[in-house]
């Protein structure tokens, strides 16, 4: 059966029959993997293999030894290197040591493949699994090609060709929340995605929760008490509850099932810039306008902090799901801090331009960076090597405001950003060419925006037109 089979020509026959026939045999199908072998006259194991298995299980290693240099096959060394068997006789006198046969005949055929694979080269035997491996890496390849992948990898399919269209990304807007009497600064929908915290230049917040049954918001409480613009809202872990930064204020911790105040942080000479919970919720972290960053626990009481003072005026601050860092960046300065709370050790990172806002994904492996550049940068940052940048997306427009974008989609594949154009961008992050989508319709410019966690077609909008916009798939 020589020759090759596609329609490029590339599949050898010979090559495909025996990955099939290894497959078969993974799968259990050992009778059908023989009728292939009998009918094609392909066999998955070269004659010397199958004769060396035989020498093998019956203990005969010399004969074992005889048998490979006569043949002149080769083997692996340690460094992945094919040497041939009568060169590298030490490796050889190794053999006995890597074939000890399980008593059952399938798991011993299974068992010898798999340590024989890590000596003989794979033109002399199929490597385990390459037919799956093989269909693994097509469906990959599929799937990162694709600008609109928004589906679990449990959609994909060997039957057809991948492809999402621009369906798949939340790009209708499918609801327009009114509360606030002024500009909506900032959003973020709570961990359970069930609920949405908005917050405004009208001194208030908001908790919108989604209906289950039509899956629409409504508002659950105002958060009334602050004396200025509101600039951040914070879901605890457990979303029972969320704190409120006050613009140069104070922070404001809130019961989400009461809407009521539940304790007030900070100091009336020192307002608060930022704020955050602690990786378990047994705590708030503050950024103030002393340069300094805060932690209390709930009771009130400050927490030792052994950062000290910036050289500028911090613009935001968020601790890491695990507790170990703190980040943070300074209003007028191209610097990240990550500081690290075991160690008590601080890592810069030098960005080009002037930082105006960040985020960190789910798993805290990156850091999303808006530039006054008008530039955002993905930064790796999961600890097991030096920061490095790893993407950099452009189109939206920045001039004037703090705009906020974030992660999202499944597997956080997207980014979205607010625009000044009044415009909502989102970006699939393996792509850098441009937007693979432009959402208009908002009146002002788009302040900040949020995923929901746990509906990757659902995202929302913060605008100086004093709405919320809820945007879902367009399936007409």
């Amino acid at each position: 059966m020589d020759g090759t089979i596609g329609s490029k020509g590339l599949v050898k026959k010979t090559e495909l029959v025996r990955i099939i026939t290894d497959a078969l045999i993974s799968l259990g199908f050992n009778g059908i993997a023989a009728d292939l072998e009998n009918q094609s006259g392909v066999n998955l194991l070269d004659p010397t293999i199958k004769h060396f298995l035989d020498l093998a299980e019956r203990k005969e290693w010399h004969n074992c030894i005889t048998l490979l240099q006569e043949e002149g096959l080769q083997v692996r060394d340690e460094k992945e290197e094919m040497t041939p068997l009568g060169v590298k006789r030490r490796r050889l006198e190794k053999l006995p040591s890597k074939f000890v046969f399980p008593d059952s005949g399938e798991e011993r055929f299974i068992e010898v493949m798999r340590k024989l694979q890590k000596v003989f080269p794979p033109a002399a035997i199929v490597p385990e699994g390459r037919l799956v491996r093989l269909l693994e890496e097509s469906l990959y390849h599929q799937m990162r090609d694709c600008d609109y992948h928004n589906a679990p990898d449990t959609d994909m399919s060997l039957c057809f060709d991948h492809c999402c269209w621009k369906s798949k990304i939340p790009s209708k807007a499918v609801q327009t929340l009114v509360g606030h009497t002024d500009e909506v600064w900032f959003l973020k929908f709570s961990n359970n995605g069930k609920y949405l915290a908005s917050s405004s230049k009208d001194n208030t917040a908001i908790i919108w929760e989604i209906n289950a049954e039509g899956g629409e918001f409504s508002m659950k409480h105002k958060l009334e008490g602050h004396e200025k613009p509101v600039v951040e809202v914070s879901w605890s872990p457990d979303d029972q509850q969320v704190i409120t930064c006050g613009e140069s204020e104070v922070i404001k911790r809130w019961d989400v099932g009461s809407g009521q105040c539940v304790q007030t942080c900070g100091r009336d000479d020192v307002g608060s810039i930022s704020c955050g919970w602690l990786h378990d919720g047994s705590g708030i972290i503050g950024a103030m306008a002393d340069r300094r960053i805060y932690l209390w626990n709930l009771d009130g009481t400050e927490i030792e902090h052994e950062q000290g003072q910036r050289g500028q005026k911090i613009s935001d601050v968020a601790m890491t799901s695990d507790g170990k860092w703190i980040v943070s960046v300074g209003r007028e300065q191209n610097e990240i801090s990550l500081f690290d709370r075991v160690t008590r050790g601080e890592t810069v990172i030098q960005v080009e331009g002037m930082v105006t806002s960040f985020s960190l994904s789910r798993d805290d492996k990156y850091l999303l960076v808006n530039l006054i550049t008008q530039e955002i940068h993905v930064w790796m940052i999961d600890g097991r090597r030096e920061p490095r940048r790893v993407y950099k997306f452009s189109g939206h427009k920045r001039s004037r405001f703090v705009i906020r974008s974030c992660f999202g989609g499944y597997d956080e594949n997207f980014i979205a950003s607010g625009s000044e154009d009044s415009q909502v961008y989102i970006w699939h992050t393996d792509f850098e060419r441009g937007p693979c989508c432009v959402l208009p319709g908002h009146g002002g410019a788009v302040n900040c925006v949020s995923w929901n966690p746990t509906d990757i077609h659902m995202l929302a909008s913060a605008s100086d037109d004093r709405t919320i916009r809820i945007w879902g798939l367009d399936l007409e």
